[in-house]
């Protein structure tokens, strides 16, 4: 032994560690030392056998659990089974029926391929298998401990096999110490289930937890009846399918319209292959393609499968095959992202307004009324009265079209305006309710989106605008004035709180001047404190809220060809359906739709 050697063993003998040579470990322990890539809690049990369950052609998949998981793990399924041979072999380590050469890694189709996941469930449990093969008259039983196998028996089945879990950790008691309430290491199974449940529609799902049914998805035709069976179907029509296919890379699924939104990832599936995933890239792409659509902490629902040439991915680079690697995955990113913009930049964006299905359409169906689904709101003295006056804004609206002065298109029509707030607009396929504020919020910020890049217009103004600040919001404003100069807005710091607004955006300059620069500090102070350092984030967000501030409010009444123009730069924008913070821009009433309360379909 060297003296770097010896000194080590010094210094482990001083921490009361013991210094051993070399030595090859006892299989029992390399067993369990394997089992943690694999198996680190009961969730990532329901997983692996699940996925065995799919690859075996399953058509009905069953999970019993009792106590989270710890106490017991039942998976039953109907797929094809083993034989007696193959039971033999089923818990040793690298078995497998999925891969037979070096060659068929390149080309996985299957779920699991490595030949671990028995073995590893074997070695940390109390396991026992029941199985008959497809086409064989005969069952079988093995029942194996801490990864040895105790016996096969003759049993009685029908097709398919029934894999029981007891005990979980028993014999790593450490491991166990770390596992969560039972309810929460519950709540990581049925994650699971749902999650391979729409990856497979075709197939039938059932969860149970003790006593409880908890979760039934029967096999269905479609992914968009399976949303509709794991979140609800209001959620499955909030959805918007995207499809597209580029340089041999095929993209699919369904992503959720800016108004419906969660407050975490959860909800996000990446599909490759028929393979659920976890990618850094393709979140970003996600992420991004919902910039300026969605506030900053929220996020759309979203199931993206992806299909490339399977020697364009590898599927072994994880323990738990949750990752994978494109050999080009720019490649993969751009055929995301063209499939997301395509669906956020078309109608289907759009809320419908009272369609089939909708909440509107079954209060309408059940013959109840709501104050907030009523087309009409009562008014003193019991009459009710429109927020439009129809015979003066049709007369008028035909006064200016004879005159030249409203642009009609032919395909967008505006009528008039509800409530100064709301602009009613006539479409090819029915009618549009127009937010006139976020609408014009959209434009703006959209503007101010193609300026930046080469550097926002701005304009000076003769005569700066003074505004005060509180001490916190003035200490905000003064160590960012860097960023703010970069999105058009210039301040100089007077001290005591006093800024002067010397320069402006050119395109919000007009609009900001009439409302005053108060309030919009003050809210560019909440995003500064909010975003900190993230710079595209950061501008982003400080350029949707002076859009906001500058746009026209609620309230205020505009001129007819005003509105018309701004419909029609409305609809010339990237994506006009939503503003930058989420909200919808138009609401939908199809002709259709139209036909049908007036029975004239």
């Amino acid at each position: 032994m060297g003296p770097a050697a010896s000194e080590l063993c010094q210094r482990a003998r001083s921490d009361s560690l013991i210094c051993m040579p070399i030595q090859r470990l006892a299989k029992a322990l390399t067993q369990k030392i394997a089992a943690g890539e694999v198996i680190d809690r009961p969730a990532s049990v329901v997983k692996e056998l699940v996925e065995n369950a799919v690859d075996a052609r399953s058509e009905s998949i069953e999970v019993s659990i009792i106590a989270g998981g710890k106490v017991g793990i039942t998976i039953r399924d109907d797929g094809q089974g083993m034989t007696e041979a193959d039971l033999h072999l089923a818990i040793e380590r690298y078995t497998t029926s999925k891969i037979a050469t070096e060659q068929d890694l390149n080309v996985i189709q299957s779920l699991g391929f490595r030949g671990e996941a028995l073995a590893s469930v074997a070695a940390v449990s109390r396991l026992s298998i029941v199985t008959r093969a497809e086409g064989s008259e005969d069952a079988y039983e093995l029942r194996a401990e801490e990864g040895q196998l105790l016996e096969v028996t003759p049993a009685a089945r029908s097709r398919g096999t029934t894999i029981e879990v007891r005990d979980l950790f028993y014999n790593v008691p450490v491991r166990g110490k770390f596992l969560g309430a039972d309810r929460t290491e519950f709540l990581h199974i049925n994650r699971v289930v749902q999650r391979m449940s729409l990856l497979r529609p075709d197939i039938g799902w059932k969860v149970r937890h003790g006593e409880r049914d908890v979760f039934a998805a029967p096999k269905v035709e479609t992914l968009l009846d399976r949303i509709a069976q794991v979140y609800g179907a209001d959620v499955a029509q909030s959805m918007i399918p995207i499809g597209i296919s580029l340089d041999g890379i095929e993209v699919t699924g369904y992503i959720s319209r800016p108004d419906l939104r969660r407050g975490n990832r959860r909800d996000q599936m990446f599909v490759v292959n028929g393979r659920y995933v976890s990618d850094r890239g393709l979140s970003f792409v996600l992420s991004s393609a919902y910039r300026g659509i969605l506030r900053p902490g929220s996020f759309p629902i979203a199931m993206i499968f992806v299909n490339v040439a399977l020697d364009e991915v590898d599927v072994n680079i994880h323990p738990r095959k949750e990752e994978v690697r494109f050999a080009h995955p720019r490649n993969v990113q751009d055929a995301v992202s063209a499939a997301l913009q395509k669906a956020l930049s078309s109608r289907a964006v759009v809320m419908p307004l009272g369609g089939e299905g909708s909440g509107a359409a079954r209060v309408a169906q059940q013959g109840l009324s709501t104050s907030t689904s009523a087309p009409f709101h009562a008014a003193q003295g019991g009459k009710r009265q429109l927020g439009l006056d129809l015979r003066r804004e049709m007369s008028l609206s035909k006064t200016l079209n004879e005159a030249g002065q409203v642009s009609d298109s032919g395909d967008l029509r505006v009528l008039g305006q509800i409530h100064n707030t709301y602009l009613v607009v006539e479409t090819p396929d029915g009618l549009d309710i127009v937010d006139q504020h976020i609408a014009h919020e959209r434009v703006l910020y959209e503007r101010l989106r193609r300026e930046w890049p080469a550097g926002i217009v701005r304009q000076v103004f003769l005569l700066p605008a003074r505004i005060e600040v509180a001490f916190e919001q003035a200490s905000i404003l003064s160590s960012h004035l860097e960023e703010l100069a970069e999105i058009g807005l210039v301040l100089d710091e007077f001290g005591g709180g006093t800024f002067l607004v010397r320069e402006f955006p050119q395109t919000l300059a007009d609009y900001q001047a009439m409302r005053g620069f108060q309030e919009l500090l003050e809210s560019l102070c909440d995003v500064l404190v909010a975003q900190g350092d993230l710079k595209d984030a950061l501008y982003d967000n400080l350029l949707s809220q002076m859009a906001c501030s500058a746009a026209i409010k609620a309230g205020e009444s505009i001129p007819l060809v005003e509105a018309q123009e701004l419909v029609e730069e409305l609809m010339r924008m990237e994506n006009p359906y939503t503003c930058p913070h989420g909200r919808p821009v138009i609401i939908s009433y199809s002709k259709h739709e139209l036909d049908k309360r007036f029975k004239r379909a």
